[in-house]
């Protein structure tokens, strides 16, 4: 049975933002930055952050495309975020997506670099469309909401968190969710989130959107962890929900994902794809 990210139409929005990817990549600098930039981004995984961003504005009654700036945005700031968890004094990566990791292909000088120009650029991205979407005005929020995504209130303070995970002990369910809404959750919230403020929402759309997005990165990185889990070359080491036993875990997640789809009722139907996004999470196996 197909999930609605193997349906054609979804394809081809992931065929989009590709391609939208490709012509906004940064180039005209050194040829091995250039092409590290190049390696962080392709091939991608599954372009859930920026289909997210997509489906967002559609929901609300606006055209994808008025917002494909900032889905590419925070497809980039993911991609350097896999950087730099990959690097030696982090994860230690071998493999990312059956490929050599950006510092094992080019160095970790050049892949700190490539990191930091892809967080530059995902910046300007954002900055860019609010003047595309028609709302000038709504750029220095939509780079407040990129920002604390980034900071030490979202990825970088949940990567950190992550990396001293269990020197006090125990992990426990609040601190994992506390992790994981940091250094995951936080740009699925962007991704959410950025459209709405770029196209003129109100609060109270970007409040739900938020809480919804929120839940639904949650509950994406238990099915990660679990799907984890399940290989015996990987166990669930590190900070994973896997840890709390796969019974409560898949109860959280389902608990997650009810939460998400709640917070799009006011949008019904119009809120399809969005609710197909959480069913998704909810069962996807890889």
């Amino acid at each position: 049975m197909g999930t609605f990210l193997d349906n054609e139409r979804w394809t081809g929005a992931r065929a989009r933002v590709d391609a939208a990817l490709a012509e906004r990549i940064p180039a005209g600098g050194p040829d091995a930055l250039c092409a590290a930039l190049r390696a962080a981004v392709f091939p991608g995984g599954k372009r859930l952050r920026p289909l997210l961003a997509l489906a967002v504005a559609e929901m609300l009654g606006h055209p994808p495309e008025r917002v494909l700036d900032a889905a590419c945005a925070v497809e980039m700031a993911h991609a350097a975020s896999l950087i730099l968890d990959d690097l030696p004094c982090m994860d230690d990566a071998e493999e990312r997506r059956g490929h050599p990791p950006v510092h094992r292909a080019f160095g970790e000088a050049t892949a700190l670099l490539a990191a930091v120009s892809l967080l530059a650029e995902a910046f300007h991205l954002t900055a860019r469309n609010a003047e595309t979407a028609g709302q000038p005005q709504a750029a220095p929020a939509a780079v407040a909401r990129l920002r604390c995504a980034l900071g030490v209130g979202g990825l970088c303070g949940g990567q950190y968190l992550d990396l001293h995970a269990g020197t006090a002990g125990p992990e426990t369910a609040e601190h994992l969710l506390r992790i994981h809404r940091e250094k995951s959750g936080a740009l699925f919230v962007a991704a959410a989130v950025l459209p709405a403020v770029l196209l003129g929402e109100p609060e109270d759309v970007c409040g739900r959107l938020e809480r919804y997005a929120e839940a639904l990165g949650l509950a994406f990185q238990i099915s990660d962890d679990l799907i984890d889990a399940a290989r015996p070359a990987d166990g669930d080491g590190g900070s994973s929900f896997a840890g709390l036993g796969g019974t409560r875990a898949a109860e959280e997640k389902a608990r997650l994902v009810a939460a998400a789809k709640d917070c799009l009722a006011p949008w019904g139907d119009a809120a399809r794809t969005l609710t197909g996004m959480a069913e998704y999470v909810r069962t996807r196996k890889s």
